[in-house]
């Protein structure tokens, strides 16, 4: 399968239409729904799910119902908010070369019945189908199960992070696309914490759960049919959790956790354009950045300023991403020394020998609100750094039409990254998204020779060793398993063949009267649910 980078182009709630009223009606049948009174028993809790849609995480159309499957279907893994794995029905999984070694650990279906290797390869068929996990299964040869507990899976290439995509949904054999009387879905069966019950407006404790039973033994399920309805439930505090993400938050009285995406704001660069060429270019607008201001401006303070290529959160990289959130004068004026522009011109720009000055367009899709603040935030920025870019505003489907076809100088982008945290989409330049990554630019590591890679990010007094070779040959020996993800992180900051901005962030609300430790993370954000206490 050929590897699928998701490049977001156009941001807002992930949410579908949801609503609010006391018997809300279900739009595509015109039945009225009974929606339970709310509870403030200290063993049940409220959240909000979508009635016309299903339960099923591989067909469901709602975020409320995808987010809210995790307490009916466990995975083999889990990633917690640093991206780290969270064994759960996974008992180990080791990576040695290219294969991934998954013994499963004893565990039930809700019917009783066992959950085996079976399970895993038939859940593995449909998620490699599903729009919503297809992308984490780019790198999957094959999948065998030698036994009933374990399960090998082969890959085209070494990934030592691989195990982090192993959070797809179990579903019992031959348990899915089943239809009711009336034609509509039944759930699949699942492991999970929760099973749905037969009037389907709560779940009930999965009594035959193999880990650890909570406290909150029922779930009550709060139809919410349209944005007006959710909204009036939230700020009411009906939900007992309740999770968003993107620029059009609403607000719930009680505590709020942050929860890291893996979502990449960046400035795409054409490296085949004038100075851009440079490196030097490129550390000088990268220092002019105020990532701070741009992520509490353009995006809300629901994004954490980035400090290198990789999302901040991650650990095996933290120390060496080097980018600071404020912009630096110095680091700025510096690099563009180096290529040529000593002089301020008239216009506030610094300009070469004969008064020119460079200009950058700043490509931005004009669908996107918070988008075009970060643009425009950016040339504010750079300006007062005295650097010209203008900001060209334009729709979606312009937009990746002048992406595709490398016209652009500058673009405002976005992209999911996998969990795994590959890169290789942004700077291989046969990949989809590595726009204006050029081809000649692809160096070889004798190309590279004696050739000076410290990232002018750095500061004089705290440099990084930095490693030899180009992005695109650094991915593909790391992809070998000839160098680690260190080489890959001092690699990406020295050659910047895009300028990281920001990782954008979702938010997690939850009743300030739930105790016993609540995490969460993009993976599950019913994290731990199972923690809960009133």
């Amino acid at each position: 399968m050929k590897r699928i980078f998701c490049l977001v182009l156009c941001i807002g709630l992930i949410f579908s239409l949801c609503g609010c009223r006391k018997n809300p009606t279900d739009i595509s049948s015109g039945s009225v729904i009974n929606t339970p009174m709310f509870s403030n028993d200290s063993k049940s809790a409220n959240l909000l799910y979508s009635y016309g849609d299903s339960f099923n995480p591989y067909t469901a159309k709602t975020a409320f119902n995808r987010e809210i499957s995790s307490l009916l279907y466990d995975s083999l893994i889990k990633t917690n908010n640093n991206f780290e794995p969270v064994y759960v029905l996974a008992a180990s999984a080791e990576m040695l070369d290219k294969k991934c070694t998954v013994k499963l650990r004893d565990a039930k279906f809700t019917d009783g019945s066992t959950v085996t290797a079976d399970d895993v390869i038939y859940s593995y068929e449909i998620a490699k189908e599903s729009p919503r996990y297809s992308y984490n299964f780019y790198e999957v040869e094959s999948i065998s199960s030698p036994d009933s507990k374990t399960v090998v899976f082969s890959l085209k290439q070494h990934d030592p992070y691989f195990i982090n995509l192993l959070n797809f949904p179990l579903l019992k054999n031959d348990s899915a696309n089943k239809t009711d009387a009336d034609g509509k879905e039944i759930a699949p069966i699942g492991c999970g914490r929760y099973v749905l019950s037969k009037d389907k407006l709560s779940f009930k404790q999965n009594q035959n759960y193999y880990g650890k039973k909570g406290v909150i033994e029922t779930v009550n399920l709060i139809a919410s049919p349209d944005a007006a309805s959710t909204s009036h439930y939230v700020e009411v505090g009906a939900a007992t959790v309740y999770f968003t993400e993107g620029d059009k938050i609403v607000r719930m009285s009680g505590k709020k956790l942050d929860v890291n995406l893996n979502r990449f704001i960046y400035i795409g660069v054409n490296d085949s354009y004038g100075s851009l060429a440079s490196r030097e270019m490129r550390y000088a607008i990268s220092a002019a950045l105020d990532r701070e201001d741009i992520c509490r401006s353009a995006y809300f303070n629901n994004a954490t300023a980035a400090t290198g290529f990789f999302n901040p959160a991650f650990k095996p990289t933290q120390a060496l991403q080097t980018i600071e959130g404020k912009p630096n004068s110095k680091i700025t004026v510096e690099n563009l020394s180096k290529i040529g522009y000593n002089n301020m011109n008239s216009n506030g720009f610094y300009a070469n020998a004969a008064g020119n000055n460079p200009v950058f367009s700043l490509l931005v899709n004009s669908e996107n609100s918070s988008r075009v603040a970060a643009a425009n935030l950016i040339a504010a920025q750079c300006k007062a750094a005295g650097i010209e870019i203008n900001v060209v505003k334009c729709s979606y489907e312009q937009y990746v039409s002048r992406l595709s076809e490398g016209q652009f100088q500058l673009y405002l982008g976005e992209i999911q990254l996998t969990d795994n945290m590959d890169f290789s989409s942004l700077v291989i330049p046969e990949e989809s998204a590595a726009f204006g990554v050029s081809k000649q630019n692809a160096k070889t590591d004798k190309d590279d020779k004696d050739k000076d890679e410290t990232p002018a990010e750095n500061s004089v007094t705290e440099k990084v060793e930095q490693k030899k070779g180009n992005c695109a040959q650094i991915m593909k020996k790391y992809h070998k398993g000839e160098c680690g993800i260190s080489d890959v992180a001092t690699t990406l900051l020295s050659e910047m063949p895009q300028i990281p901005v920001c990782y954008l962030n979702g938010v997690l609300f939850y009743n300030p009267a739930i105790t016993g430790g609540v995490e969460v993370s993009s993976s599950d954000i019913y994290l731990s649910f199972e923690n809960y206490e009133f």
